[in-house]
C-alpha cells in the first residue's frame, strides 16, 4: 500500500511538471510574442518602413524616369539657350544694316534694340536655368550613387537594431543619429522627386497655356524672318546702280517699309521670350527654391524633435 502511495504521488508530481512545462511553452508562444508585439508594435512598424525604403532606394524604381526627367529638362533648356543666342546674334546684325538718308545715315536695324536687351536679358535666365537643373543632375548622381545608398543602408540597419537594443545613457546618441538617418531618407526621394514634381506641374498646369516647344519654334520663326529682311537689304544694297540708290535716298517710302518689315518680323517676340522666362523660373528656379525651404523646415523639425523630451 505505502509502494502505491508513492507511485500515486510520483505520477501527480510527474503530471504538474508536464503541466508547468505546457503553461510556460504557451507563455513564451502565445502570450509573450503578442504581448511584446503590442508592446513595440511602433518599433516593428519601423522596421518594415525600413525595408520598404531599402528595397525602394536599391531598385532604383524612382530613379530611372526621374534622371530621364531631369535630362529632357536640361536639353529643352539648352535649346531654347540655343535660339536666344542665334536670335541676339540675328539682330545684331541687323542693327548693324545702313541705310543712307540725305546728308545722314541711319541703321535702321536700331529698332530692334529693345528686343535685342530682353534677348540679352532672357539668355542670362536660360543661363541660371541650366545652371539649376546641372545641379540637380548633380544630386540625383550623388543620391543615388552606391555609396550613398549603403551609407543609408548600414544607418537604417544600426537605426532598427538600436530600437531593440539599449546602451546605458544612449539617448542623446540614438535621438542624434534617428534624426540623421531621416534626413538621409527624406535627401534620397526627395531629390528624384523633383523631376516628378516638374513634369507634373508642366503637363497640367503650365503647357496647356506656356508649351515651350511652340515658344521655342516662334523664337525661331523671328529669328528666320529678322534674318530674311536683314539678308534682302543687304543683298538689294550691294545690287543696286548708282543711280538707284542716289533715287532712293529721297525716297521716304523706302525706309518707312524696311522699318515696318523688321517690326512685322520682330512681331509677338517679346511676348514669346517672357512666357518663355515665366516657365523656366517656375520649373527650374520657383520650385527648387520650394524645395530648399521645405527642406531646411523638415531638417529644422527634426532637430527639434525630443529637445525636451527623451526618445524612449
Amino acid at each position: 500500500m505505502l509502494c502505491g502511495l508513492k507511485r500515486g504521488l510520483y505520477r501527480n508530481s510527474k503530471s504538474k511538471t508536464i503541466d508547468s512545462f505546457v503553461i510556460i511553452f504557451k507563455i513564451f508562444t502565445q502570450e509573450v510574442p503578442m504581448t511584446f508585439f503590442k508592446t513595440n508594435w511602433n518599433k516593428f512598424f519601423i522596421v518594415l518602413i525600413s525595408i520598404f525604403v531599402l528595397l525602394l532606394a536599391f531598385s532604383f524604381a524612382l530613379d530611372i524616369h526621374a534622371k530621364t526627367l531631369i535630362d529632357k529638362a536640361f536639353t529643352q533648356a539648352v535649346i531654347v539657350f540655343g535660339s536666344a543666342k542665334a536670335l541676339n546674334a540675328v539682330i545684331s546684325l541687323a542693327q548693324g544694316t545702313e541705310l543712307d538718308l540725305p546728308f545722314v545715315t541711319v541703321a535702321v536695324g536700331q529698332i530692334l534694340d529693345p528686343i535685342n536687351d530682353l534677348v540679352e536679358q532672357f539668355s542670362l535666365i536660360m543661363l541660371a536655368s541650366m545652371t539649376s537643373l546641372g545641379i540637380q543632375k548633380i544630386l540625383m548622381g550623388f543620391v543615388t550613387n552606391s555609396f550613398y545608398n549603403c551609407l543609408l543602408a548600414f544607418n537604417l540597419i544600426v537605426l532598427n537594431i538600436w530600437l531593440f537594443i539599449r546602451f546605458k545613457n544612449d539617448e542623446n546618441a540614438r535621438s542624434f543619429f534617428f534624426k540623421i538617418t531621416i534626413i538621409l531618407v527624406f535627401l534620397r526621394f526627395a531629390i528624384p522627386l523633383i523631376g516628378y514634381v516638374n513634369e507634373v506641374a508642366y503637363e497640367y498646369f503650365v503647357k496647356p497655356q506656356y508649351n515651350i516647344e511652340q515658344l521655342n519654334s516662334s523664337i525661331v520663326s523671328v529669328k528666320d524672318e529678322v534674318s530674311k529682311v536683314t539678308n534682302e537689304t543687304i543683298t538689294k544694297k550691294e545690287e543696286q546702280s548708282f543711280f538707284s540708290k542716289v533715287s532712293e535716298k529721297f525716297d521716304s517710302n523706302y525706309y518707312t517699309k524696311k522699318i515696318e518689315e523688321y517690326k512685322s518680323a520682330a512681331d509677338n517676340s517679346s511676348e514669346y521670350m517672357v512666357d518663355l522666362i515665366i516657365v523656366f523660373v517656375f520649373q527650374t528656379i520657383l520650385l527648387p527654391l520650394v524645395f530648399l525651404i521645405v527642406l531646411y523646415a523638415f531638417v529644422k523639425g527634426i532637430f527639434s524633435i525630443g529637445r525636451n523630451k527623451e526618445i524612449k
